[in-house]
């Protein structure tokens, strides 16, 4: 059976096609603006192009993310939450927890066997740490690979209740001759320190086996950051990106 699966996050739309469980074809790009529908409509050709299988081949396509509601042929629209605790166990059976930790949301959940537990998500002021990341890099002409070796504490800090002034912070150490990579892990450490407490929310965190997965997943130096501070060792799978996306297309298998 062939299904499909569409994260259309805020700022990346992922794409996948998956053959009897297995991922056969896969792709992400931008979502876009007011342009969201067709962006999200290329990107999943696109997937389907590398799956080697037309539309029609398709069984169902689930859509879940911000934008899951401008996936005009999707069957079904699924919570993001669900999509993550989908695919956390697909991928590892024995996963208790799971965080999604995207470019503007994180949300956490406790699994009991196939079903959410608890779950919350980011409170306001904790939303867009992936956007601030990249936002910075950008600022401050670091590649991405460069703030995924940052390694060790910053010796300056940035506000880490509020991304808003974490970057006001962030421009204030700048024109204050600050080295840019020490910068830079401030505000990683503020991101990993926002991420720890929206993982606290939960009532009790099952930490025997964490998988996080989306965007931050793929930054060395917030992962290590966010393991430090919150005690946990995670386990990432494979493009931790498409989770959301592989978790829909398992649940639209019939």
């Amino acid at each position: 059976m062939i299904t499909a699966g569409i994260d259309a996050g805020l700022e990346y739309t992922k794409a996948v096609v998956m053959k009897d469980g297995v991922v056969a074809g896969k792709a992400s790009g931008h979502s876009g603006g007011v342009n969201r529908p067709a962006a999200i409509e290329q990107i999943y050709n696109e997937a389907l192009e590398a799956a080697a299988v037309k539309a029609g081949d398709v069984a169902r396509v689930f859509a879940t993310g911000k934008g899951k509601y401008d996936v005009s042929f999707a069957d079904d629209k699924i919570a993001e939450v669900i999509a993550a605790a989908k695919s956390a166990k697909l991928q590892i059976s024995e996963a208790t927890t799971v965080i999604d930790a995207g470019a503007d949301e994180i949300v956490v959940a406790t699994l009991d066997g196939d079903k959410v537990h608890e779950f919350v998500q980011n409170q306001k002021c904790a939303a867009g740490l992936g956007l601030l990341l990249e936002g910075i890099a950008e600022r401050f002409e670091l590649s991405i690979e460069e703030i995924n070796m940052l390694e060790g504490l910053p010796e300056v800090s940035v506000n880490d209740g509020c991304v808003v002034f974490a970057e006001l912070d962030a421009l204030s150490l700048l024109n204050r001759g600050v080295d840019v990579k020490e910068i830079a892990k401030a505000i990683v450490e503020a991101c990993a320190w926002r991420a720890s407490t929206t993982i606290n929310d939960i009532y009790r965190p099952d930490k025997n086996c964490v998988v996080l997965m989306g965007g931050l997943a793929l930054n060395g130096a917030f992962v290590r950051a966010l393991e430090r501070i919150s005690g946990i060792k995670f386990v990432i799978h494979d493009d931790p990106v498409y989770g959301a996306a592989i978790g829909v297309a398992a649940l639209a298998v019939l």
